[in-house]
């Protein structure tokens, strides 16, 4: 006999509830009966709605990914390289993607456990990408690596493929540490509520991450 349709209400439930538990246990030590008995729901609709759990941590991935609009995606697009006014459009772009990009990765701290499980389970696939979900993975952050490697290519047009790559990893890894290392961060500032000043954090970033791609119309005035 067939089993009901499931419900939209049970599987958003099924799918929280999996984000919640992979991000605390990892996929090997979650398992089917936790997800479904913490969702209320039965575990055999985990196996016919989702096809197993394999399926279901896909799902999660794809709920986490659209969980929210990026403000990375509402960026402006970029003229061609060489064309007029693409350098200016390149710095502006980039200090722009780095807002965007380090707003995106903190509003998920805090406030909401799903969101908060969300980060904890994507910067696990960032380090060990599974093999069923790596092209899934790729596809979410590849208009990541587009944009900012298109605003490279145009403020530093000299860099070879391997040094803009090396460039762009750097800045973002610049980001994505400073959000993975907030608690140790807010025990030696000894501040639970670090940064106050999200804006001047970012400054700092886009200031720290223009210095080292060495772009001088980056601060047309000496600053100390």
């Amino acid at each position: 006999m067939n089993l009901p349709v499931l419900q939209a209400d049970t599987r958003t439930r099924l799918i929280e509830s999996a984000i919640l538990h992979f991000a605390a246990k990892g996929y090997d030590g979650t398992g089917i009966r936790e997800i479904a008995k913490s969702a209320q729901a039965n575990s055999a609709l985990v196996a016919y709605h989702f096809c197993g759990k394999e399926g279901l941590y896909l799902e999660a991935l794809k709920a986490i990914f659209s969980r929210k609009v990026s403000p990375v995606s509402l960026l402006a697009g970029l003229p061609p390289p060489g064309s007029p006014g693409a350098r200016k459009a390149a710095l502006q772009g980039f200090q722009d993607y780095i807002r965007a990009f380090t707003t995106e990765i903190m509003s998920c701290q805090g406030a909401d456990p799903i969101d908060e499980a969300a980060m904890v389970l994507m910067s696990r696939e960032m380090q060990s990408p599974r093999a069923a979900s790596s092209a899934l993975l790729v596809e979410h952050i590849q208009p990541y690596v587009t944009y900012l490697t298109n605003c490279l290519q145009i403020l530093r047009p000299d860099l070879d493929e391997d040094a803009l790559f090396a460039m762009g990893v750097s800045i973002q890894g610049l980001m994505i540490h400073f959000r993975n290392s907030l608690g140790i961060i807010r025990l030696i500032r000894g501040n639970p509520a670090y940064p106050d000043d999200l804006g001047r954090v970012i400054q700092h970033f886009i200031d720290f991450s223009l210095r080292g791609l060495g772009v001088p119309e980056a601060f047309p005035q000496p600053r100390n």
